[in-house]
């Protein structure tokens, strides 16, 4: 059997440095998988997106890092054209794995290598937001910056309670946005505190976000929270964050594959924890990419 070509692409400082003590043990697994490895560390975001976008004259391209991590390589894959495009590979060593999450992958570093190594694929969807992809949410308001503002050190020693604890600083002074948009023939204007597309099964680590989305169904999850008065808002964000929001009609939810969505003043999103464009925003179902799993 012909050996695959296979680039694995690690961010040294993800999960608590989790991967570096067992380098020797992915190589050795790989190999024995039958695929010729060549290791490329990642110095940035940016380095991640780069080296991926080089990334045609291999056959797998695996990403160990976190959803930021897989959010660059993504961004990076899609720039190659398809029938160059390797295959993406995850090894899940961030601190929410929300993607690994919803690809059912193992937890531990030797069994999700031996998953990749399996080389079984599927498809799946991303999203697209103005000129750039993400893979399991494009958000806005509170709550959603707290990765891009959470020291990487306290990431990694708190795990998600960072993202709370940062989140809850927010909350006092936080001042919410009016949004615009037309969906199946109806015009809602809100003012909000969170806008949310989910593509994925989990946003930040909360499983409960979005229970019934899919990662191949074509369609994006819109979840937005309104502003209703702080005691009411914060009731309807701890639902939300609970997965508790069937028992509630004030937060909007809804599907689509294409959204234009405006907004009072600029507004920053954030993409798989990663800074977005601003505010006008186009949303829609991007291309679908094959991943090991």
């Amino acid at each position: 059997m012909k050996s695959k070509r296979l680039r694995l692409v690690y961010n040294p400082y993800a999960g608590r440095r989790k991967l570096t003590s067992q380098l020797d043990t992915v190589i050795r697994i790989f190999q024995e998988s039958g695929n010729e490895v060549s290791i490329h560390r990642a110095s940035s975001s940016e380095d991640i997106e780069q080296i991926t976008s080089q990334s045609m004259d291999v056959d797998r391209l695996v990403i160990a890092g976190g959803d930021g991590s897989i959010h660059q390589a993504v961004n990076g894959l899609l720039k190659i054209p398809v029938e160059k495009r390797p295959v993406l590979g995850i090894l899940p060593v961030g601190t929410a794995n929300d993607l690994a999450y919803a690809l059912h992958l193992p937890n531990t570093i030797p069994e999700a290598c031996k998953v990749i190594g399996n080389g079984n694929t599927f498809e799946i969807d991303t999203g697209m937001i103005n000129d750039q992809y993400f893979v399991n949410v494009a958000s806005a308001g509170l709550l959603t910056d707290v990765s891009q503002k959470v020291d990487t050190r306290v990431k990694n020693t708190l795990g998600q309670l960072a993202y709370f604890l940062k989140g809850i600083e927010t909350l006092p002074s936080y001042k919410p946005f009016h949004v615009e948009f037309e969906n199946d023939g109806k015009r809602y204007q809100e003012e909000v505190v969170l806008f949310m597309a989910v593509n994925g099964l989990s946003v930040g680590g909360l499983r409960k976000l979005v229970p019934n989305a899919s990662l191949t169904d074509g369609k994006l999850d819109i979840l937005i929270v309104p502003a209703a008065g702080w005691p009411e808002t914060l009731r309807l964000l701890v639902s939300v964050l609970t997965g508790e929001t069937v028992n509630t009609d004030k937060i909007i939810k809804f599907h689509t594959t294409d959204l234009k969505v405006f907004t009072d003043r600029p507004i920053h999103s954030d993409l798989d924890g990663e800074a977005g464009p601003e505010s006008t925003w186009h949303i829609k179902i991007g291309p679908k990419i094959s991943v090991l799993g």
